[in-house]
């Protein structure tokens, strides 16, 4: 039968799939797979997490084992190995060789690695994920499946021999896709797992000389240099259960400095029963801490006096005013005088606050004076003049409409005196996320932007208190002046003074919820705004109804650096607060015909319902400017 021309076309686009499929499956035209390799950057002696675990893939289910996650995290979290990416191509690509090559590798071979007992070393990669890892693990037979990989890796498309280690011990190469590789070697019984070649290998596939010595020697005893930096040496070094440990560098994104005496975070699960599957168990956590950078007494009880309750989460932050005197210094010579006088002025723990009033990028900071610097008139003026000289120096950006003058022009700080002791600086700076809005201000004329910071430093009764919402400074200073109610008026008073973090779930949940609602606009990101209504929203009201959370640390701290257990408590107190903190614009459940409805949702605090009023449309709360 003669092929028309329509059906030769036909015939021969069917062939160039099938040669497709046929090549990307079984690669018989492959030859030989190569790599690019590109060195990361990162410290091989310090991870910033790790993870110790006698079974991966028993972690995500314990983890929701805590109430709080187990309401977060969904099933897709639980069943994260059953369909991660790398590990479906890892065991792809297992499949394929024990085909290919006629070796006697069971399917549940990569199952095997996640149920062994293990230690993942992981590191931020330039998005900020922990997206470099090394896992190594010990696994009988494990020198039968090697020289099974070496006879197969001289003459496979997609496993290759990479690299030597000291001992003359293989480096394999196994690309699982387009610029994805993973690296292995064994040793023994035991087997370490590399995310990426630049883990090893430099830009010309040579190995990196520091890397190699301390890759060579996880062989040996899987990774505790890793525990020591974490002064962990002494801990058992099996698990039965689940250790994870992260550094507090990498949690605070890089802002240690304002914490420099807390190092990592640990958090340990002990399974009841070490081989029972299905056994109970509990999380408990700890801190890692160092003394010699913490305050002499790391007291937090004046801090919780000082800041306004109901806030969605707060921190006492154990400064180090020396260091961060120095980093003043740095920005200019004005600020070096400023800077010695706040190194020998402030003293003791600084708080930080964010509430549902305001946003996420407007936090409230304060910070105590030493007893005599407060009560001494000289001093006081001291610090007087160096707040108000770093403020105007520091605080500010450029504003085209300011004036005609040439140069960096700014809008003028205002000084303010309110009452006997009080001071306030204020600077408005134009900004599309600001706090407040530029029309109807005394600026309105000279903002660059539809929006801006009302940015406010304050002195006042032995306390200074920053933040670019001056209406927490305000609220701050209602505090003060006994007309605003305080944190500590909510937390347990034998807990007070070693409480170092408070969460409140249910103004958390509204200010998550606002700022997610601020981030999706309906009429820019309505498919976005969808899917966070869809899926965010069940989540956030959920946590809503969560109590009040504190951590507590123990009395006495060591003398030297050393873990210390961190303590949980429920703080039923905390859930009555000042009047519509709950509320905060435009949720992502509400739209503007439901303003009506605003103000008696926001007297209940109920995060649940529709609280579509913008924070700065609302009447000024108690201690407020109204700004």
């Amino acid at each position: 039968m003669k092929l028309t021309r329509k059906k030769a076309a036909l015939t021969a686009a069917v062939l160039i799939v099938a040669l497709v499929a046929i090549q990307a499956i079984w690669r018989p035209f492959g030859g030989r797979s190569t790599f690019r390799s590109h060195e990361v950057a990162f410290d091989i002696h310090y991870p910033d997490a790790i993870i110790d675990s006698a079974a991966l893939s028993r972690l995500p289910r314990d983890m929701i084992r805590v109430p709080l996650l187990h309401t977060l995290l969904t099933r897709d979290f639980v069943d994260y190995y059953e369909s991660n990416s790398t590990r479906l191509s890892a065991e792809g690509a297992v499949r394929r060789l024990a085909f290919e090559h006629d070796l006697d590798w069971r399917d549940e071979l990569i199952k095997r690695v996640f149920d062994e007992p293990s230690r993942v070393l992981l590191w931020r990669s330039p998005d900020g994920r922990l997206g470099y890892w090394v896992m190594t693990m010990r696994r009988n037979g494990l020198a039968k499946l090697m020289q099974a990989v070496g006879n197969v890796a001289t003459s496979d498309s997609q496993l290759n021999q990479a690299a030597t280690l000291s001992g003359d011990v293989p480096v394999y190469a196994l690309k699982l896709a387009v610029g994805h590789t993973l690296l292995f070697a064994a040793k023994g019984e035991r087997l370490i797992i590399m995310s990426e070649p630049g883990i090893l290998l430099d830009a010309d596939g040579k190995t990196i000389g520091e890397r190699a010595q301390a890759l060579g020697k996880m062989l040996d005893d899987g990774g505790d240099d890793a525990l020591r930096a974490y002064r962990l040496e002494h801990a058992p070094a099996d698990v039965n259960g689940h250790r994870l440990i992260v550094s507090v560098n990498y949690l605070s994104f890089g802002y240690q400095a304002f914490f420099s005496g807390v190092n990592a975070l640990r958090f340990d699960f002990a399974a009841s029963g070490k081989n029972d599957a299905s056994a109970s168990g509990a999380w408990s956590t700890a801190a890692l801490v160092d003394p010699t950078h913490l305050p002499q007494h790391w007291d937090s009880a004046d801090l919780w006096r000082a800041l306004p309750a109901n806030a969605a989460a707060c921190a006492s932050l154990p400064v180090d005013w020396s260091d961060a005197a120095d980093l003043l210094g740095k920005l200019g010579e004005g600020e070096q005088a400023a800077s010695k006088v706040l190194r020998e002025r402030l003293a003791g723990p600084a708080g930080v606050c964010w509430y549902a009033k305001s946003t996420l990028v407007a936090p409230v900071f304060v910070a105590r004076l030493k007893p005599g610097a407060a009560q001494d008139p000289a001093q006081l003026a001291a610090v007087k003049g160096a707040l108000a000289s770093v403020f105007g120096d520091a605080i500010g950006a450029y504003e085209a409409k300011a004036g005609n003058e040439t140069g960096y022009r700014r809008l003028p700080v205002q000084t303010k005196e309110p009452s006997a002791g009080v001071t306030l600086w204020i600077r408005a700076v134009s900004a599309r996320s600001g706090t407040a809005q530029s029309a109807g201000s005394s600026y309105a004329a000279q903002l660059s932007a539809p929006r801006y910071f009302p940015v406010t430093l304050a002195l006042a009764h032995g306390y200074v208190v920053f933040s670019p919402d001056a209406r927490l400074v305000d609220d701050t200073l209602a505090v003060l002046d006994k007309r605003y109610p305080a944190i500590a008026d909510t937390l347990s008073p034998q807990r007070l003074s070693t409480t170092v973090v408070s969460v409140m779930p249910s103004t958390a949940a509204a200010l998550v919820e606002r700022e997610a609602g601020r981030a999706l606009p309906a009429d820019q990101e309505a498919i976005f705004r969808n899917a966070a209504r869809t899926h965010l929203l069940p989540k956030l009201h959920a946590v809503a109804s969560y109590p009040p959370l504190a951590l507590s640390l123990p009395d006495s701290l060591p003398s030297s650096a050393g873990w210390v257990p961190v303590e949980w408590h429920v703080e039923p107190g905390a859930s009555v607060g000042p009047r519509g903190d709950a509320a905060a614009g435009h949720p992502l459940g509400a739209g503007p015909k439901d303003a009506d409805n605003d103000a008696s949702n926001a007297t209940r605090g109920d995060v649940s319902a529709d609280v579509p009023q913008r924070a700065e449309d609302r009447p000024a709360q108690p201690g407020t400017s109204g700004d």
